[in-house]
């Protein structure tokens, strides 16, 4: 009771301002009013069956994607989505674009969904709404990420698709469209509709047959020549879309219409535009609409991984194409031909990061891999092959030794030694190199063997990327850092020491594998498929459920 009286006592000297620091109290302002909560109405007993039905089917679901449907349906108090005509209807049209954007249909269950809301249809709503969620998840996955783990296929495929949480898929529906919520979560890149386009012309041409033909195998075929394969050429190129204006000259003769379209041919494939038919044009002459109808389905799946944002400015290295790229403002500042890595032994990683400096006369140390692999026999024949290059043999710890000082023979496949290759004319890494730290111990640099650039297909090296334009490329990165970019580099390069640059504004370079593409023109270009990575991704793509026509035509 004293406890009781007390209290009422203290609550009566608050109100009335004579509590402790009541001195001041008058000019303090008034307690805010506490927050009104308003109460939670009880679920009915049907929200309630619901909701019991919904924990139950939920029970094995992954953690993340259960957590995102109990929470959807409870911010809804437990009231039915895919009920709604609207939201129905949206989901069914876009899985129904599923096959012509090559995702595995059947993986969405559409045709089920459809069932369990048909007039009739006895399934309990909880299951009905749990099928269509499930379905919606998966092709909003699927449609802005991609349906495939890439680094699951091939380490080398080193990419992370940005993978949107199951709670924040969901999320997007609040008050939304579901038909402009799936439409939106595809990838907005032109290429991606451009491939889309090119996915249903090759179908319709394999389904009819109208490529026609192959031509058949022989000698190189040149302008001025004449002969029945000649008319054949001819006749494929124009059922493939590549066809001059009518000459009066026979069909079976080369002239000099066919060189052009014969031209036009190698530049989209990635060839060497010489006009002439050899084995290598010829192969890609006798593609078959179902072998680019693979590529694209493919590359569209590439497409989803890389559905992102690369910002405004950044590097582009396409490993098939033998090209990298500067984009900046939208549009291409800069362009190189490229050497990639060698097709059977070091292939170049796919693989994103950010260029943060470069090194003007770089040394070379040389990966323990290649030592083994190339010098060390050198060095079994000649202890003194090391010398004819600038190079240096170096222990553990960085002390220069004498290689004739070396058993090289007594040293079996070991190779305990460092190999170190001096600023100079002649060093493997040229005048500069371009490096955005990562795992794969790639970076982008000169070289000395300018005439490899002159080839069509250039898979050449140990798994960096040569550039033929390095000035360029290092004069780009420079402006706005130094007064004159150009005077700036080529002073250093001429000072002949080892010199490494920060960069003011790092750039973001991002090293990709398409074989289809739609190029800064407008046109879409194939590429082949030089370390055999499509063939690696379209399998998976079957086995994930991707289905293509059966038969040509």
């Amino acid at each position: 009771m004293e406890s009781g009286s007390t209290a009422r006592l203290l609550g009566a000297l608050l109100i009335a301002g004579l509590g402790c620091g009541a001195a001041g109290a008058q000019d303090a302002p008034a307690p805010a009013p506490a927050a009104v909560v308003a109460p939670v109405p009880a679920l009915t007993p049907e929200q309630a069956a619901f909701r019991d039905a919904l924990l139950a089917e939920t029970a094995g679901f992954d953690a993340a994607e259960r957590t995102a449907i109990e929470g959807f349906y409870a911010e809804r108090a437990y009231a039915p989505f895919w009920a709604e005509t609207a939201n129905l209807d949206g989901l069914l049209a876009a899985l129904e674009t599923a096959e012509g954007q090559a995702l595995p249909y059947q993986r969405y269950e559409a045709t089920g969904v459809r069932a369990l809301f048909q007039p009739g249809a006895t399934a309990a709503p909880a299951a009905r709404e749990l099928a269509a969620t499930r379905a919606y998840l998966r092709y909003a996955g699927d449609v802005n990420s991609g349906a495939l783990r890439p680094s699951r296929i091939d380490p080398e495929i080193a990419i992370a698709p940005t993978r949107l949480a199951p709670a924040l898929l969901l999320g997007k529906l609040d008050g939304a469209s579901v038909a402009e919520v799936l439409a939106g979560l595809a990838p907005r890149a032109p290429d991606y509709a451009a491939l889309i386009a090119e996915k249903a012309r090759l179908e319709a041409a394999s389904a009819a047959g109208t490529w026609g033909p192959t031509v058949p195998t022989g000698p190189t075929l040149h302008e001025g020549e004449t002969g029945p394969r000649i008319a054949e050429l001819r006749a494929r190129l124009a059922r493939m879309g590549y066809e001059t204006a009518m000459t009066e000259t026979p069909g079976d003769f080369f002239d000099a219409g066919l060189v052009e379209e014969v031209k036009a041919f190698q530049r989209d494939h990635g060839l060497n535009a010489d006009g002439a038919v050899g084995q290598h044009t010829l192969a890609e002459i006798n593609a078959s609409p179902r072998d680019r109808l693979e590529q694209v389905v493919v590359n569209l799946e590439r497409a989803r991984w890389l559905n992102r944002d690369f910002g405004p400015r950044y590097i582009l290295v396409n490993i098939p194409d033998y090209r990298a790229t500067v984009y900046q403002g939208g549009g291409p500042v800069w362009t190189s031909k490229v050497v990639v890595g060698e097709a059977k032994k070091t292939r170049t990683t796919e693989f994103s990061e950010v260029m943060s400096y470069i090194v003007v006369n770089p040394s070379w140390n040389v990966p323990s891999s290649i030592a083994k692999r190339d010098y060390l026999p050198k060095l079994r024949h000649n202890p003194s092959a090391l010398s004819h290059t600038n190079m240096q043999l170096l222990t553990p710890a960085g002390t220069v030794i004498d290689p004739r000082l070396v058993d090289w023979n007594a040293l079996g496949d070991s190779f305990p030694f460092r190999i170190r290759q001096s600023p100079s004319d002649g060093n493997a890494l040229g005048k500069v190199k371009f490096m955005f730290p990562n795992d794969h111990a790639i970076y982008l640099h000169d070289t000395p063997h300018r005439e490899l650039f002159a080839r069509d297909a250039r898979a050449f090296s140990n798994g960096c990327i040569r550039v033929q334009d390095p000035d360029g490329l290092a004069r780009l990165l420079l402006a706005g850092q130094v007064d004159d970019p150009a005077a700036a580099f080529d002073g250093w390069v001429a000072a002949k020491a080892e010199k490494t640059v920060t960069l003011r504004n790092p750039i973001p370079v991002n090293i990709v594998y398409r074989t289809v593409f739609l190029d800064d023109a407008g046109v879409i270009r194939y590429r082949d498929d030089v370390y055999g990575r499509d063939a690696e991704v379209f399998s998976a793509l079957e086995a994930a459920g991707v289905s293509l026509p059966l038969a040509e035509g």
